[in-house]
Parts: structure tokens; C-alpha cells; sequence
């Protein structure tokens, strides 16, 4: 049996690098439409002329900001007029705020929680209705191992990612009748343009930042995850395959999390 989502119309938001690019690429090379964000609309402008020079017809978004209700509101209205409905939603846009209880500003955590949290919110609210007229959907959220093992590092994103993890399981049973399912992928540590930006050259090359990352915070298979490994079992998720998996968070962390 094999992946077939051709044809189906899939919002990824956050989708200009990194983990959503490769999703959003990873759903171009399936025949998808898709429809993506992000709040660098000239950035993304670019990479959407390059998906589009190779998927013709199939991408489509602009600069809208899914932390707040208008943005979700033009990313789904774009959706609809470009191509009919929804059938899938991967909620991947997100931000970095580092620090602890003393130094996390009021203005950080809002932030933090806008993007990670009510994003999804306002998304699924939005979509939900679309995929029941469809005959179901697929609502998948990035999310973290740390919405189940907190840690100190990840402060905010610890909070607010239990949340995540708990509309998640929500959504699954308020539309398990409407075929609609909702499943999150707990991200462990993964080598991004994030991830890339807290290296220090005069440490080191980033291969070997890399490789001490992975041993500082524990992940048993000694290295990090890629964003294609991930974007891979978005795809399963998103496909009939996991036709009975809902309401529940895969990790995708080599390991990091198996204590939990």
C-alpha cells in the first residue's frame, strides 16, 4: 500500500524554510495543492516562485500571520478561492523565545503562546467546517516532546506545548464523527536555519555543534533529526494510512523522549 494524497488541498502554515519547507515539498511531490504563510511575505515570495517553476499550478500563499485571527482568515479565504476547500492542516508556524520564569517578559510568553497555541486554535476552527463538507480531514500539529517532559531550556515552550498536546486530543474527539482526525508530531531536536543560528563558528564547525547538541541533551541515537525525517510521518499522517490513528502525539526525537 502506498501514500496517495494527489489532489488534496493542504494549508502547511510556516512554510517558507526549514521543517516547512520540506513539508510543503514533500506534499508538492505527492500532487497535493497546497497553500502556505509566512510573516516574511518577500522571502517567501521567492520560494514559491520556485516551487512553482516545478509544480505548476499547485502552491499558492502569501504573508499572513497566523498569530493573529485576520491572518488565518486570509490564509484559509486564499485557500478556498484558489482551490475549493481543505482537506488537510498542518499547523507548523512557530517562535523561539529563550529563558526562565525571571526573565521571559509578559511580551514573550504572549507571543509564544499566539503563535503556538491559538494559531492552532484558529486554524482548526476555521478548517473544520470545510473538511465536514469534504467527508473528513486531517488536522496535524508540529508540536514538541517537551508538551510531555518539560524542560528547563525550552521554558515557555514547555507550557505552552502541553496545551497544544491537549487541543490536539481535544479536537480529535469533539470531530471523530465528522472523519475529521487530529494527531500531533512531538519534535525532538531538529537541524534547521534555527538551529543553525545558535552556532558559534568560533566553537567549532556545525557539524561538531551538531554532534554536541545531541550529546548535551541526551538523544540516545547521538545526532539530530532532519526536517525530511519529520516531514515523512506528517505525510502518514496526513494520508489514509493512518485512517484510525487520532488524538494522539508521535514522537519524532531519536529516543530523547522514550523515558517519558
Amino acid at each position: 500500500m502506498q501514500i496517495d494524497l494527489r489532489d488534496k488541498v493542504v494549508i502547511v502554515t510556516g512554510g517558507r524554510q526549514g521543517l516547512g519547507n520540506a513539508l510543503v515539498s514533500n506534499f508538492l511531490q505527492e500532487g497535493c495543492k497546497v497553500v502556505t504563510c509566512s510573516r516574511d511575505a518577500e522571502a517567501l515570495a521567492t520560494v514559491i516562485a520556485d516551487w512553482e517553476s516545478r509544480y505548476p499550478g499547485q502552491i499558492a500563499g502569501d504573508g499572513f500571520d497566523v498569530s493573529t485571527q485576520p491572518g488565518v482568515q486570509q490564509l484559509v479565504d486564499l485557500t478556498v478561492d484558489r482551490f475549493g476547500g481543505v482537506d488537510v492542516l498542518v499547523n507548523n508556524a512557530a517562535t523561539t523565545a529563550s529563558g526562565t520564569l525571571t526573565t521571559l517578559t509578559d511580551e514573550q510568553w504572549q507571543g509564544e503562546f499566539d503563535i503556538k497555541l491559538m494559531s492552532m486554535v484558529r486554524t482548526a476552527r476555521a478548517v473544520a467546517p470545510l473538511m465536514k463538507q469534504r467527508g473528513g480531514g486531517s488536522i496535524i500539529n508540529i508540536n514538541a516532546i517537551f508538551a510531555r517532559q518539560p524542560d528547563l531550556s525550552f521554558y515557555a515552550s514547555s507550557v505552552i506545548r502541553a496545551g497544544s498536546l491537549n487541543l490536539t486530543k481535544l479536537l480529535a474527539k469533539e470531530f471523530a464523527l465528522d472523519n475529521i482526525r487530529a494527531n500531533a508530531v512531538g519534535l525532538g531536536l531538529c537541524s534547521t536555519e534555527v538551529w543553525e543560528s545558535y552556532h558559534d563558528p568560533a566553537q567549532g564547525s556545525y557539524e561538531e555543534f551538531l554532534t554536541q547538541s545531541a550529546e548535551f541533551y541526551g538523544v540516545p541515537m547521538k545526532r539530530l533529526g532532519t526536517p525530511q525525517e519529520i516531514a515523512n510521518v506528517v505525510l502518514f499522517l496526513a494520508s489514509d494510512l493512518s485512517s484510525y490513528v487520532s488524538g494522539t502525539q508521535i514522537d519524532v526525537d531519536g529516543a530523547m523522549a522514550a523515558y517519558s
